[in-house]
């Protein structure tokens, strides 16, 4: 990295030495910059309503650091580009650039691993599937019960499998599923709900799950079934992994009371052909070793979002060969 006080380039000066018409991620940058300067202006504001909303201090300083800089690698001869280093507070409830860079990690994760088994196994489908409880003002409440339901309604699973139950649920269809907790407040109380994608040879059926679920929770028969077969899999998936980014459309204090009562509690689970996929905890992308790259520094400022600082080539073959 060079230094920072360098008149600032323009994103073309890092690419002119290599041919016209080069395509790649480079041109997606842009909007991924947009995206990560809107998080972090949400950040900003939400810095301003901690100062006066109890004690936060840790939060507000966690969040401040958040997202001052950003360091990626353009790898133009594999036409990738990845965010390889930044200042990240993980704290997601609360930070929605964490938010949108964990939730893309989860994304990538599990889209691989449904790749890897519908090659194999090509029957297969994935089901959008929504279930919710009645909504309450209490939040800590109204997730217990929702999390318990989702457990007591899994387990028919488990038991019909092992032969403990005689009765097949819709729930039995799937052999593989992963799903998140989302909560949203519209002014008529808290309402928790869970997304998961099911992996079935054959459509749940949505009116027989509500009759389940109601069973299940005693107070919900709200519930969803959907598979777009003309839908990328992906716009599916995202669904699911857009839940920490919920939590920043909410207003300011629901957002911070969704923090405080959820905060180390497990928001994602899996289970059959979906379990056991890891997430990394870190949330900046792996550097490529050997590869030519150009090194693209970002730093935001208040009012203009992130700006590139400097843009530099580097090939770590050359570096090595001249020092052998």
């Amino acid at each position: 990295m060079t230094d920072g006080h360098k008149k600032a380039p323009r994103e073309g000066d890092a690419c002119r030495h290599l041919s016209e018409g080069s395509s790649d991620e480079l041109g997606k940058l842009p909007a991924r910059l947009d995206r990560y300067s809107s998080a972090r202006k949400r950040a900003k504001t939400m810095i301003a309503h901690l100062k006066t909303a109890g004690d936060f201090k840790g939060e507000r300083k966690a969040l401040s650091e958040c997202g001052n800089y950003l360091l990626f690698h353009r790898y133009y001869t594999i036409g990738e580009v990845r965010l390889v280093r930044s200042k990240s507070c993980k704290k997601h409830l609360l930070c929605p650039l964490c938010a949108v860079r964990r939730g893309a990690k989860a994304l990538r994760e599990y889209l691989a691993r449904f790749e890897h088994v519908t090659a194999d196994r090509p029957a297969l489908r994935p089901y959008l599937v929504t279930l919710t409880v009645a909504n309450g003002p209490d939040l800590a409440e109204r997730q217990r019960h929702l999390a318990n339901s989702l457990k007591r309604y899994h387990q028919t699973r488990k038991n019909f499998a092992k032969g403990l139950r005689t009765t097949h649920t819709e729930v039995c269809k799937a052999e593989g599923a992963v799903w998140s907790f989302e909560v949203t407040n519209k002014g008529n109380g808290w309402h928790p709900h869970v997304h998961a994608i099911w992996l079935c040879e054959s459509e749940p059926d949505k009116w027989e799950l509500s009759r389940e679920w109601h069973a299940i929770t005693g107070d919900s028969i709200i519930v969803d079934v959907s598979c777009d077969e003309a839908q990328e899999p992906s716009k599916m998936f995202s669904e699911v992994f857009k839940y920490a980014m919920k939590f920043s459309e909410l207003e300011l204090a629901d957002n911070v009371e969704a923090y405080i009562r959820l905060r180390g509690k497990r928001l994602v689970g899996s289970f059959g052909l979906f379990y056991g996929v890891k997430v990394p905890a870190k949330l900046d992308d792996e550097i490529l070793a050997d590869l030519p790259y150009i090194e693209l520094f970002y730093t935001y400022r208040d009012g203009a979002g992130y700006e590139l600082r400097t843009a530099e080539p580097v090939n770590p073959g050359r570096a090595a060969a001249a020092e052998g």
